[in-house]
Protein backbone atom coordinates (compact mmCIF):
# COMPACT_ATOMS: atom_id res chain seq x y z
CA UNK A 1 0.00 0.00 0.00
CA UNK A 2 1.19 3.46 -0.84
CA UNK A 3 2.03 5.67 2.27
CA UNK A 4 -0.05 8.44 2.54
CA UNK A 5 0.67 12.00 2.21
CA UNK A 6 -0.23 14.92 4.89
CA UNK A 7 -0.49 18.14 4.19
CA UNK A 8 2.43 19.05 5.51
CA UNK A 9 3.97 17.19 2.75
CA UNK A 10 2.02 18.50 0.45
CA UNK A 11 2.85 22.29 1.30
CA UNK A 12 6.81 21.73 1.47
CA UNK A 13 6.83 20.54 -2.06
CA UNK A 14 8.98 23.51 -4.12
CA UNK A 15 6.22 25.13 -7.19
CA UNK A 16 7.81 25.09 -10.33
CA UNK A 17 7.94 29.03 -11.64
CA UNK A 18 9.33 29.81 -14.92
CA UNK A 19 11.15 33.05 -15.14
CA UNK A 20 11.49 35.62 -18.39
CA UNK A 21 15.01 35.62 -19.36
CA UNK A 22 14.58 38.77 -20.90
CA UNK A 23 12.36 41.39 -18.54
CA UNK A 24 13.31 38.31 -15.40
CA UNK A 25 9.60 38.83 -14.33
CA UNK A 26 7.91 35.25 -13.63
CA UNK A 27 5.68 33.94 -16.39
CA UNK A 28 2.14 33.53 -15.71
CA UNK A 29 0.28 30.83 -18.01
CA UNK A 30 -2.98 31.73 -19.03
CA UNK A 31 -5.95 30.22 -21.65
CA UNK A 32 -6.20 32.31 -24.38
CA UNK A 33 -9.45 31.34 -26.82
CA UNK A 34 -9.74 32.67 -30.30
CA UNK A 35 -12.93 32.07 -32.44
CA UNK A 36 -12.04 30.97 -35.92
CA UNK A 37 -14.20 30.84 -39.01
CA UNK A 38 -14.42 27.06 -40.10
CA UNK A 39 -14.20 26.22 -43.54
CA UNK A 40 -18.45 25.53 -43.54
CA UNK A 41 -19.06 28.80 -42.48
CA UNK A 42 -19.55 28.31 -38.98
CA UNK A 43 -17.16 29.59 -35.91
CA UNK A 44 -14.79 27.49 -33.87
CA UNK A 45 -12.96 28.43 -31.18
CA UNK A 46 -9.20 27.30 -30.63
CA UNK A 47 -7.86 27.48 -27.11
CA UNK A 48 -4.10 27.61 -26.70
CA UNK A 49 -1.92 28.46 -23.61
CA UNK A 50 0.13 31.55 -23.52
CA UNK A 51 3.07 32.40 -21.26
CA UNK A 52 2.84 35.92 -19.82
CA UNK A 53 5.34 37.97 -18.57
CA UNK A 54 6.00 41.88 -18.44
CA UNK A 55 7.55 41.92 -22.37
CA UNK A 56 4.88 40.67 -23.98
CA UNK A 57 1.75 41.50 -21.30
CA UNK A 58 0.29 44.36 -23.88
CA UNK A 59 0.57 42.37 -26.77
CA UNK A 60 -1.47 40.05 -25.22
CA UNK A 61 -4.26 41.55 -23.07
CA UNK A 62 -4.23 45.27 -25.12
Amino acid sequence: MAKRQSFADKASKKVHTATCPVCESTIQFVKHVKAVKSDKGGWKYRAVNIGVCKCNEKEVYG
